[in-house]
């Protein structure tokens, strides 16, 4: 005789009944447990359907994992409101948080939010994807595919799912875009051309802006305040809104060699305003100053009036928005018009790799690796391929 097939994990065998004195039932099965011990499990009931169904439910609530009431048969929608709640709870960004949300529920939820988690195959999960890219671009349904394999990782971790889905879906193909830098002639032109731009304008300056027009004179020119967040981020490659995040208590200019310490960032969070967080990568770094930025950085000490190197007008917290909004206004009409802060990052991170290496550009940025680095940040070289000698030997 064949002995009696084992169970799966989380599976439950024949349903047996027993009727009792008074009238009631008992349903009882074996039921294999997570730890992957059998054991036999019982409910009672008024008649012997209720018992059956008292035993499934019963069944239902022991297949649970780490404690998330779900199962494969729960709602997409389900998911999706635990999945949240969970990251949440978690030392995430603001920002990061916020655009989950509306991930989850602007796209996921409508989309997919009635269908059975067990009912999420690759199909389905490809066929939106595809709809997104369509509608929103390749870059909209990256992001997509990264939500959606997040939540269905968090599915097979509470037993919902057996595998993730999402890890069948072909990601996204991005056109490669062009990585523009400032070479070091660049920075230095753009440099002048801020410090002309925001220069204050004396009074037959602002009557020929006007035109001869005294009522058009008013107008305050474009904050100051741009060309020291420009000479610290071409002397740290910070991201934009680790500016704003830094504070005094960071700033060490009386060390033998000065240096600061990117720690935190200064991010909108709707609904809560302007938040200091973790960094992106929640990395810590320490960077050397020297040469203009230290002194920059130490006149701004010598009035500082708060706990922030960059600060608001009336105090606080920096908005890294506001401080985009006066970066346009400033190169606004130029031929500079096209960099943003992010391009002086990747600058530093091209004049640091073709100087040193990736790896310490990654480090100067605060990437984990090198990869995003050399992917998103570092421009191709335009310097000839020389290979010496080495090719002579065809006499070409």
């Amino acid at each position: 005789m064949s002995p009696r097939p084992q169970l799966a994990i989380g599976d439950y065998g024949h349903i047996s009944y027993t009727r009792l004195p008074d009238g009631k039932y008992v349903a009882m099965a074996r039921y294999r447990d997570m730890d992957g011990e059998t054991r036999r499990v019982k409910a009672q009931g008024s008649s012997r359907s209720y018992a059956e169904a008292a035993l499934k439910a019963k069944l239902k609530q022991r297949s649970k994992l780490g404690g998330a009431d779900l199962d494969g048969e729960s709602r997409v929608s389900e998911l999706a409101h635990k999945y949240l709640a969970v990251k949440e709870g978690e030392d995430l960004a603001g920002g990061t948080v916020y655009h989950l949300r509306r991930q989850l529920v602007k796209v996921v939820v409508p989309r997919l939010g009635k269908l059975r988690i067990r009912e999420v195959t690759p199909q389905v999960i490809e066929a939106l994807v595809r709809s997104v890219s369509k509608d929103k671009g390749p870059g909209a349904a990256l992001n997509l595919r990264s939500t959606l394999s997040g939540l269905f990782n968090a599915a097979a971790r509470w037993g919902c799912v057996s595998v993730n889905p999402v890890g069948f879906v072909p990601v996204p193909k991005q056109k490669a875009r062009e990585i523009r830098a400032l070479t070091a002639l660049e920075v230095v032109a753009m440099r002048d051309f801020a410090v002309e731009r925001l220069r204050p304008k004396t009074l037959d300056e602002r009557l020929a802006r006007a035109e001869g027009d005294t009522r058009r004179m008013g107008g305050a020119d474009p904050s100051p305040l741009v060309l020291d967040i420009m000479h610290f981020l071409l002397a740290t490659g910070c991201r934009a809104a680790e500016v704003p995040g830094l504070a005094w208590e960071d700033v060490h200019l009386d060390a033998p060699e000065p240096w600061v310490e990117i720690r935190q960032q200064a991010v909108y969070v709707p609904g809560e305003g302007v938040k200091l967080t973790p960094t992106k990568e929640h990395d810590v770094r320490r960077l050397r100053v020297r040469g203009p930025v230290l002194e920059m950085l130490r006149a701004r000490q010598a009035v500082a009036t708060g706990p922030m190197v960059f600060q608001a007008r009336l105090g606080g917290l920096l908005d890294s928005r506001n401080i985009a909004r006066d970066w346009r206004r400033t190169f606004k009409g130029s031929e500079w018009d096209w960099v943003t802060q992010k391009t002086l990052r990747k600058t530093v991170a091209t004049l640091v790799s073709e100087a040193h290496d990736s790896v310490l550009a990654s480090k100067q940025l605060g990437h984990a690796g090198d990869a995003i680095t050399r992917r998103y940040y570092i421009a191709d070289s335009l310097v000839p391929i020389d290979t010496g000698q080495a090719l002579e030997i065809f006499g070409t």
